[in-house]
């Protein structure tokens, strides 16, 4: 669709100020088309570019089909140094079972990363089990073994386990 075309060109215009008009007639717009082209540009070289391709999925109203495909390009190594953006945009998406894969990039994300899935963390309402309890204390034996032991690690693990533990508190001590 020509009309997509043009606002994606948009992107691209360093002189324009008021880029997020584009995204969000894009999201307006939503359907496969905008949702593919999105997708594409969130292997961008040109961050800005990706930002605003994050930013449109994000703003899209049915966008959880593509979720996926999102968590896939968050976890792609071409992208693995510059995925912040993305774990930002995650916030227009429903991630409640998601609780693991978030938590990983907490404790093994670049700085953004980490503070973005942190506000994840924070402010989701997650459906929890105990078999994710279980799966998330797996990750963090993991982080506790393989990660450096400075200050930052030593953080992530105490509010680590103070998350886990407030949770296992409320499924009553099954995990």
């Amino acid at each position: 669709m020509e009309e997509i075309e043009t606002l994606i060109a948009k992107f691209y215009l360093k002189e324009e100020e008021e880029v997020f008009i584009y995204t969000d007639e894009l999201a307006k717009m939503g359907g496969a088309e905008v949702k593919g082209r999105m997708l594409k540009l969130l292997f961008e070289d040109n961050e800005e570019v990706q930002y605003l391709a994050a930013a449109t999925l994000s703003k899209i109203k049915d966008n959880q089909d593509i979720l996926p495909d999102f968590f896939a390009a968050i976890n792609h190594p071409l992208l693995r140094n510059r995925n912040s953006s993305l774990v930002e945009a995650l916030s227009g998406f429903d991630v409640s079972d998601y609780f693991v894969d978030i938590l990983k990039w907490y404790l093994i994300g670049g700085l953004k990363t980490s503070a973005m899935a942190k506000l994840l963390l924070d402010y989701t309402e997650f459906n929890i089990t105990p078999r994710i309890l279980k799966k998330a204390r797996k990750h963090l034996h993991h982080f506790e073994y393989n990660s450096p032991k400075d200050d930052r690690s030593e953080l992530k693990h105490y509010e680590t386990m103070e998350i886990l533990n407030d949770l296992e508190a409320l499924l009553g001590g099954t995990a």
